[in-house]
This record gives C-alpha cells, structure tokens and sequence, in this order.
C-alpha cells in the first residue's frame, strides 16, 4: 500500500493512552503522514450537556463545538499544498454538514472515512451534525453487525462492518512486579461503566461468595460499600494500568452494553490480547471470535456465570490455558488495530 496523507479527525483528548481513538490514530501514522484535528481538546461543559439531552429527548439541536475543530478542518484542507488521500473521521459527532462541503470542495481525490465502535443507531450515540453528514462519507466502519442496513437507511452509500480490535504494542500480557501483583492481583475483575444489568450479575456473584474487584467510575464506590465481596479499587484505568490489571485478574468479567445492543465490545479483544481469561457473554459473534471452552468461556445467565466462576477459580491449570489460547487466537487472526485498518483501507482505495 503507498504511503499516504491522511486528516486525521477525533477525540483524542480526555481519556488517556487507553483512549481507542488515539490508538487508532497510532495505526494511521505508520501508513504516512498525519495530520491532526483533536474535537475533544476543550472539556464538555454544562452548555454541551444541555445540548446533547435536548438532542437526546427529541428536539433537533445540533451540538456546539467546544474545540473549534470545524474551523480547523476548513484551514487544513484550503491548504492548496496538501493533497489528501484519507480524510479519517473518529465518531464525528461535531464536525458539520458545511465542513464536509469544503472537504468535498477543497479535497475532491480524499476519501472520506467515518469509524465508530459505538452502535451509531442509537440516538443517545448521535447528534445533528452526524446525521446531516452521513451522506458525505464514502465510507462508513461500524464495530456493530446488526446497525449496517441501519445506517444505509440513515444515509450512508457504503457501510463496512469489522470486528473490535487491541493494539498490539499496548494491549499485551505484563510480567508484574511484586508491587503491582499487589496492587492488581484478584480472582474475578470487572472493569467498565455502571449499568443495571452488571450490577445484578456482580451482586449475585458476591452472594454466592465470589469476590469480585471493580474499577470504574465513583458509582461503583457506594454499591462496593454494600457487600463484604466487593472491593473498589479505584476510577477508570486510563494508561497501562489497564493492561495491567486485567494481567492481574485471574478471570476477566467482560460485559456487554445493553442499551448498545453489543455482541462484542473492544473489551472482548482486549481481555485475552493481554494474556487474561475471559468469562463473556455468549453470544453468536463471541462465540465466532473465539472456541468456547478452549480460547474463552462465557455464560448466558447469572447461575452460569457463578457456576463457570467457581469451576476455573478451582481448576487453575486449565483456566491457564484457555488463557493463552485466547491470547494466540487475537494474534493469529491479527484482531488487531493494524490489521483492522489495513483491511478498511483496502476495502475504501481498492474496493
């Protein structure tokens, strides 16, 4: 593939080196040169969050950008010295119908590529500005195999589905020192946001006498409190300490977002790329992604989950080695963001 000059669009602020949006912007640099537009380098204030519940409850408001980031598309792309092949959009929830025109107008040989691992379907994950821009992207990637025939009905001319991805260089297993065995070492982890449906299947767990770790947000914190099995170790991880506690963890919780309907989440690659054992919810594309019982476990109900629990807490040689099968299985498919990106790219150049 030549190399190329790529925009590079997105949420790059915020949420540290674990931010997926970064991770994949990492990806882009090793295919030429990159220049970027960061939307989220400005914090969400209370006049954005407005915005966004009016736009959830139905009124059509679109919402402001905070980062000036539309501004600086129009500049990079009036740049008559530069000539784009890619134009790379990160859940461009803020960029504009007009800023698409100019690129159209400034950068007519640029694809234009839009990617989100969120279900994109779902009004709580849109804006204004995202469903009027639709019908510029030559390209749309979604992680989410049921929201393709959706999106085409919202107006994009080409949707692309691709599994979830991990970074290689990052997501990886980590030989802990004795400090950091302390600090992550446990038995059953979960780490993620608070929904109602975790909570249940954690409490459950913690009264069947599992004890179970939680990293998240402060919500954890108070229903940590309630129960003498639960442990709250702290907020978000956001760095390699991510990486690290699910190194730790003898069983990695992986949950899957309700309201975004998910059958995978980026957690679904991320658990067993660094060397840990995966106890998912199974469903039809997991169970694609991995050999049950041999690269991953999963469960369909709270007794299923304790029950599978209590198994590989007490069989530690086996749960090993569904362990580093998982782990061989995200290398040998190359679930990777490279290769991920390699194939979208392929596929909007070549296709």
């Amino acid at each position: 593939m030549k190399t190329m000059r790529i925009l590079s669009i997105g949420g790059f602020s915020g949420l540290g080196d674990s931010n997926t949006c970064i991770l994949r912007d990492n990806v882009l640099q090793s295919f030429g040169s990159v220049d970027h537009v960061d939307t989220t380098r400005q914090p969400y204030n209370l006049y954005y969050r407005i915005c966004n519940r009016l736009f959830r409850m139905g009124l059509n408001i679109g919402l402001p950008d905070l980062a000036g980031a539309n501004e600086e598309i129009v500049r990079f792309v009036r740049n008559k010295e530069i000539k784009y092949d890619i134009v790379w959009i990160d859940k461009g929830i803020i960029v504009r119908e007009n800023t698409f025109k100019e690129i159209r107008r400034c950068q007519p040989q640029a694809k234009i590529i839009g990617y989100s691992p969120d279900w994109m379907v779902g009004r709580h994950n849109q804006s204004r500005q995202f469903l009027e821009s639709l019908p510029f992207y030559d390209c749309y990637v979604t992680t989410k195999s049921y929201a393709v025939d959706d999106m085409k009905q919202l107006g994009c001319r080409d949707v692309y589905y691709i599994g979830n991805a991990f970074q290689r260089d990052f997501h990886r297993p980590y030989n802990l020192t004795a400090d950091e065995q302390k600090r992550f070492h446990c038995d059953v982890s979960f780490i993620g946001a608070f929904e109602r449906e975790r909570v249940e299947s954690i409490m459950f767990l913690a009264e069947h006498g599992i004890k179970v770790d939680i990293w998240g947000s402060q919500l954890w914190r108070e229903f940590c409190d309630s129960h003498p099995n639960l442990a709250f170790r702290g907020t978000e991880l956001m760095n390699e300490d991510y990486c690290k506690a699910l190194s730790g963890s003898r069983i990695s919780l992986c949950f899957l977002r309700k309201v975004n309907k998910d059958l995978q989440t980026t957690r679904s690659v991320e658990i067993p790329a660094c060397g840990s054992f995966m106890l998912a919810e199974r469903t039809t594309e997991h169970q694609a992604m991995f050999r049950e019982d041999e690269e991953a476990v999963f469960f369909s109900n709270n007794e299923e989950l304790l029950e599978k629990c209590q198994y590989y807490l007490e069989h530690e040689e086996l749960r090993r080695r569904i362990a580093q099968a998982g782990h061989e299985r995200c290398m040998a498919s190359d679930y990777s963001y490279e290769g991920r990106i390699r194939m979208i790219l392929e596929h909007v150049l070549n296709g």
